[in-house]
């Protein structure tokens, strides 16, 4: 379709808009591979691991999709002596 001024809003009209929907399903698939990644690379619910110095245990995934700490960014809960905390994959090494 050649695109003038008489037919420029039934183009408009034609062209597929992403959905929330879509938006939400992009999210979640994010969010899956994140946990994934942690999974991988060992760190499963009941392993030790170290935040620097501190020792902790994974006691679940966070999937929080909003928020200052995203399961995106911040797939771990860890519960160390300090308390439970939200981490990413890059601070958690397997102890």
């Amino acid at each position: 379709m050649e695109l003038s001024p008489d037919n420029m809003a039934e183009a408009h009209m034609t062209r597929p808009a992403q959905t929330s929907t879509d938006r939400t399903h992009q999210s979640a698939v994010a969010l899956g591979q994140s946990i994934h990644a942690a999974v991988t690379r060992g760190l499963v619910v009941g392993r030790r691991v170290k935040i620097g110095l501190v020792r902790g245990i994974v006691i679940g995934y966070n999937i929080a999709r909003r928020g200052r700490f995203p399961g995106l960014r911040y797939p771990l809960l860890v519960k160390t002596e300090l308390g439970t905390a939200k981490f990413g994959l890059d601070e958690v090494i397997p102890a």
